[in-house]
């Protein structure tokens, strides 16, 4: 069977052009515009607080990854082997680095927060000393520098490898003009026609190479492709046995199992306290206890869309671990399937900021003023433009404009300086007004 009809090699081909070519990019915008609105709003003063901030943090964790997730896309495209993309390849292990270590703190990310409001949840006492703004700072702190330091040995992996081949020989009219070289220019015993065959492999894409070492004139059209190969770390046995442990325990078991026992107790707190907010009779109490179970939602919504798009992803890595592929059409199928999951990861990155918006009255909020008040504002600074003060030659040099009174916020300000308008509050006494003389 031909390998390109091979069904797992079409599997494979599929998913890469879809995903990494179609479905990446339009993720990848809509992700990172999201999180940056995200943290626009979240960094407001009327918004902060412990939870926010872990929140904020992890919007700039998924713009990271987003964005070399897209980088990284670019190693399907058919020309990305050409030379002129040696810089790509060149910073390939860089990037891959990058890119586990964004992915990483987001999921230690969401583990923090879900603890945070579990806390703050089941234990209100504990959670005013423990949950604080400066203390979720250092436990960032933290979680980035480990995720940096637990990745690092990526970037080692790889190297730069450039391999070069004959995509066919000369016809005789190029081996005829090459003939026709003015005398002089070529020598076979010369410096210069040695020099040229020692540093072949430096001549770009589709240059004609010339090999004078026979008799016999012969010439060929080589092509230079440059890629990257795994270096001695990257071979060695017993790190590929850590590097696929260690990631699947510390970044997707140990995770998943604390953030899903700690949800279940969120969940289990929220049904608790709606049962007990239909007994109050306190409206103060019966408030504050609803914002707290907004927050609470939307961090279990949080929460349950990670579960759901980091699941598939976990269990492949552990399941990789426990069985390789042993033949070719595997590797192709478990190849598409990580593109596949991978892809869920992607858009649990780029889909944060709708549960936000869906979930949380105060974003919405917060959004409205700092996107939608801002035409307001710059109507209200027109009209005060219009009202203010001009300098003239009488009413000792000023004169106040007639539009100015035409604007509540002038009326109110008219309302506070000039004559009351009721007469006999004027002439009556202090102490003797009459209920009559308030309008109400």
């Amino acid at each position: 069977m031909d390998e390109s009809e091979d069904p797992s090699v079409m599997f494979l081909k599929s998913t890469r052009f879809w995903i990494q070519r179609v479905f990446v990019p339009i993720v990848v915008c809509i992700g990172v515009g999201g999180n940056t609105v995200t943290v626009m709003v979240l960094t407001r003063k009327r918004m902060r607080c412990s939870t926010n901030i872990y929140l904020t943090a992890l919007a700039v964790a998924d713009i990271i990854y987003l964005l070399f997730v897209f980088v990284l896309s670019f190693a399907v495209y058919d020309n990305i082997n050409d030379r002129k993309y040696e810089l790509f390849w060149r910073f390939f292990g860089l990037t891959h680095w990058l890119c586990d270590a964004a992915s990483n703190a987001s999921v230690w990310l969401t583990v923090s927060f879900t603890l945070e409001r579990y806390i703050a949840v089941c234990h209100p006492i504990k959670g005013k000393v423990l949950c604080t703004e400066n203390r979720a700072k250092i436990i960032i702190t933290g979680i980035t520098i480990f995720c940096i330091l637990s990745t690092l040995s990526t970037t080692f992996e790889y190297e730069l490898a450039m391999k070069e081949k004959c995509i066919r020989n000369c016809t005789q009219e190029e081996l005829k003009n090459r003939q026709h070289v003015p005398e002089g220019s070529v020598n076979n015993n010369s410096e210069v026609s040695k020099d040229r065959t020692e540093h072949a492999n430096l001549v770009p894409t589709g240059k004609l190479i010339t090999n004078d070492t026979s008799d016999n004139d012969t010439c060929c059209l080589k092509k230079f492709t440059v890629s990257t190969v795994l270096t001695n770390l990257g071979k060695n046995k017993n790190y590929k046995i850590f590097i696929s442990w260690f990631p699947a325990l510390c970044f997707a078991l140990i995770p998943l199992i604390l953030i899903a026992t700690f949800n279940c107790f969120l969940v289990h707190a929220v049904y608790k306290s709606q049962s007990r907010r239909r007994k109050m009779t306190n409206s103060q109490e019966t408030v504050s206890m609803s914002n707290e179970n907004r927050i609470t939602v939307m961090l279990i919504g949080v929460v349950f869309l990670f579960l759901i798009c980091q699941t598939p992803t976990a269990s492949f890595l552990i399941y990789s671990n426990f069985y390789e592929a042993e033949d070719l059409a595997t590797e192709n199928i478990h190849r598409a399937l990580g593109n596949i999951f991978n892809f869920l990861v992607n858009i649990n990155a780029a889909t944060n900021f709708i549960m936000y918006c869906i979930l949380s009255k105060k974003y919405r909020t917060t959004f409205r003023t700092l996107f939608c008040g801002r035409k307001k504002n710059r109507q209200d600074t027109l009209i005060l433009t219009d009202t203010r003060t001009r300098y003239t030659s009488c009413n000792n040099g000023f004169r106040r404009n007639a539009s100015e009174y035409h604007t509540p916020r002038n009326l109110e300000t008219q309302s506070l300086t000039s004559i009351p308008r009721s007469k006999s509050l004027m002439t009556r006494p202090p102490g003797k007004a009459k209920s009559s003389d308030i309008n109400l």
